[in-house]
């Protein structure tokens, strides 16, 4: 039984890059801790977590679950593994060129062969790959994980989302497929646009129908149900996974009845991920976004996504890493920590190009 916990969200990168890691601590009646860590941002992320587990007097992580294969959720697992003072026991990941089933005949060209999808895929996926070679030589290939819709771990935590078809297809349109496979786009850099913003006049906002990319849409999204709320974290996912992870949790009897009182703003708080019909059906009462300090330059968060959050949920708090080391949602630990002002509605929102 989970008799206290921390879900702490911890700032990655800096300036207008960022990504995602989250720690989350649970303790049992006997304050016996279990650790599980989704994502690690890049390596300077791994090495907060490394030296947050030290503080603890922490040498064990439970489980390490990568989302998927940006090297902005994945380097600081890297260090992670490469840590001697930790010992890891298991690790929940996507190999796509193990566990896709994309084979040759997927392909016009006749030259690609299975052999040479499988390559292309360790080349195109390689911070994936380089995770899977130092957790094999740490744990060993049978603790690491396949991710499987339904799974639950430690009582807590159940995958929802993608199903193997859907995790298919979005390999099979992204760009990391042949014959466009190359490490170019393998990273989540925020670029500063150069969208103008314009005056917001609230019930006036428009809404377009935009796509995150298909690697995004591989992202794992779980529920996390803890004794006074319920998590939803879904890391880049985009709206096609979350709709799945919501269809698949309503059609279980053990979920159905559990409401989502926090939700993950997927992919930095990208207005690419999630619409309107989302986040009415879902109804969070609290929201959290992973961004970077000038993570606004380019719209992460999106203005024009937290002020559509606002209206479709008026009561809705929402924070940022932004704003602080780390954000952390707890439950039974005695602690008094500074409280972070949830964000307003903006004056301005970016414009479409």
């Amino acid at each position: 039984m989970i008799n206290a916990y921390e879900i702490r969200f911890f700032q990655v990168g800096s300036a207008s890059k960022g990504g995602d890691a989250i720690l989350i601590r649970l303790l049992d009646e006997d304050q016996k801790p279990t650790i599980i860590v989704v994502d690690g941002g890049y390596k300077e992320t791994g090495e907060k977590i490394i030296t947050y587990l030290k503080n603890l007097n922490i040498s064990v992580i439970d489980l390490i679950i990568n989302t998927h294969p940006d090297i902005d959720h994945i380097s600081g697992l890297i260090r992670l593994f490469e840590e001697q003072s930790l010992t890891i026991k298991k690790l929940i990941m996507n190999r796509p060129w193990r566990d896709s089933n994309i084979t040759a005949d997927y392909f016009a060209d006749s030259r690609i062969t299975d052999k040479s999808v499988n390559k292309r895929m360790t080349e195109a996926f390689k911070y994936a790959y380089q995770l899977e070679q130092v957790a094999i030589s740490k744990i060993g290939e049978n603790n690491i994980i396949h991710p499987v819709v339904g799974n639950n771990y430690f009582g807590c935590l159940t995958i929802l989302s993608p199903s193997k078809d859907l995790y298919r297809s979005k390999l099979l349109e992204s760009d990391k497929t042949p014959t466009t496979l190359d490490d170019s786009n393998n990273t989540t850099t925020f670029t500063r646009t150069m969208n103008k913003l314009v005056h917001y006049i609230k019930g006036f906002m428009s809404w377009r129908n935009e796509n995150t990319t298909a690697i995004n849409e591989t992202s794992i999204v779980s529920l996390l149900c803890m004794p006074n709320k319920n998590y939803l974290l879904t890391a880049d996912a985009g709206k096609n996974s979350i709709e799945e992870a919501l269809d698949y949790k309503d059609s279980q009897f053990s979920l159905v009845h559990k409401s989502i009182d926090v939700l993950q703003l997927p992919h930095h708080g990208s207005r690419k991920n999630v619409t309107p019909a989302l986040i009415q059906r879902i109804m969070a009462k609290e929201y959290i976004i992973s961004c970077p300090p000038n993570g606004l330059d380019s719209h992460h968060p999106s203005r024009r996504l937290v002020n559509m959050v606002l209206e479709k949920v008026p009561t809705a708090k929402i924070f940022k890493t932004a704003d602080c080391n780390s954000f952390v949602f707890y439950y039974n630990f005695n602690w008094q920590l500074p409280y972070q002002t949830p964000m307003s509605a903006f004056d301005e929102i970016e414009d479409y190009d």
